[in-house]
């Protein structure tokens, strides 16, 4: 049996705990609706390897119940469409003619594992995905749920690509089907594909909108056979500039640790007093311990039982944000004065922001001698 990845674990809690009323009335109700009077109906008499191949994959994922199995003009594609009691999925375009056999069960069991995930926690997921989607769709929605929705649909898509290599069981047929997908091609080889995957640096993330790219999802399922989290694929590197909901708890829980370091680096009443603005209880994500280093990735806290995940990049904006919230509170006392500042520069080298002497020198004008002054004083502690 697939399981979630830790990306819908995380992100159903957080609804649940913040969006509970919303989260609840979208639970169970009616399901897709989708006109397939202009579909052929792909029937067992006249398709039996159609049918062949969902049985296969069906029952490599536990997925019981009726398959219906249509054709429409268009692009080579799959998609699945959600109804009660039975699943349907709809081929477009020439993409049965390219496909083998086994090929043919890894595009089912891409699309049953949609149903997999939407009948999980008694339809929780499927709830979140329509929440999601609701939200993405109205003009008034904050950017963090945007920013999740993406997130979300792409951790969807490597769920679902799960469900291709358990329905298949080989790499390489789950890889093949998901060329001749992606590029319309009759004949691909999927170990050079691999090869070409591995030598990428996938940790800053996808920038898909709805999935992964084709080499991020290559990349994905070798390394999630070989026992690695690759959920960076969906998170990419905290950045303050696009957060999810869940960054923008762990980028909250990051400032309030920082300024407190701050605080008792610098212990007056009127820095102090600065750092309490960055207080908020913690929720599910955040550094262990209060640790605070920003030149190597974070280790965040696993959710709800998960795996610990693959420390998280830390992006250039995200450095700068955390420069400038400690050059506020090292400003915040003025009679603590070059002190303060040789403190300061010293608590950014302890902390790997070295890229905090530049944004100080910028916004505070420093002379080349006054920064040659300041650095040496902070070197000397």
């Amino acid at each position: 049996m697939l399981s979630v990845l830790a990306y819908h674990r995380s992100v159903l809690a957080h609804v649940r705990r913040v969006d509970e009323r919303a989260w609840t009335a979208l639970l169970g109700g009616p399901v897709d609706d989708v006109p397939l009077q202009n579909a052929y109906r792909l029937e067992p008499a006249g398709h039996p390897e159609v049918h062949e191949a969902g049985r296969r994959a069906a029952s490599a994922l536990g997925v019981s119940g009726e398959v219906d199995y249509y054709q429409v003009g268009g692009e080579p594609n799959a998609g699945y469409v959600h109804q009660a009691g039975k699943a349907v999925i709809v081929f477009q375009g020439p993409l049965l003619d390219r496909l083998d056999a086994d090929e043919l069960a890894a595009v089912i069991g891409h699309e049953l594992a949609h149903r997999l995930l939407w009948e999980a926690e008694d339809g929780g997921f499927l709830a979140v995905d329509r929440l999601l989607d609701a939200a993405a769709g109205d003009a008034r929605t904050p950017s963090q749920y945007l920013e999740t929705h993406r997130r979300w649909s792409l951790a969807t898509e490597l769920f679902a690509d799960r469900g291709a290599l358990t329905a298949c069981g080989d790499l390489s047929t789950a890889v093949r089907a998901l060329l001749k997908l992606e590029t319309g091609l009759s004949s691909v080889d999927a170990a050079a594909y691999l090869r070409q995957a591995e030598s990428l640096d996938l940790r800053s993330g996808s920038r898909g909108t709805t999935h992964p790219e084709a080499v991020g999802r290559a990349w994905a399922l070798q390394n999630w056979m070989a026992g690695e989290d690759v959920e960076v694929l969906v998170t990419g590197p905290l950045d303050v500039d696009s957060p999810d909901v869940l960054d923008a708890v762990l980028l909250r829980e990051v400032s309030r640790d920082f300024a407190a370091l701050v605080a008792q680096t610098l212990p007056t009443d009127a820095v102090a007093t600065a750092a309490a603005g960055f207080a908020d209880p913690p929720g599910p994500l955040g550094v262990p311990g209060g640790a605070v280093r920003f030149d190597e990735p974070l280790t965040v806290r696993p959710v709800d039982g998960a795996p610990l995940p693959r420390p998280r990049p830390i992006a250039a904006a995200t450095k700068r944000y955390l420069c400038y919230l400690l050059l506020d509170l090292a400003t915040a006392d003025p009679e603590t004065g070059d002190d303060g500042l040789a403190a300061s520069l010293a608590l950014a080298s302890r902390v790997g922001l070295p890229e905090y002497v530049d944004v100080a020198d910028d916004e505070l004008g420093w002379s080349p001698r006054e920064r040659a002054r300041l650095v040496g004083r902070a070197d000397e502690r």
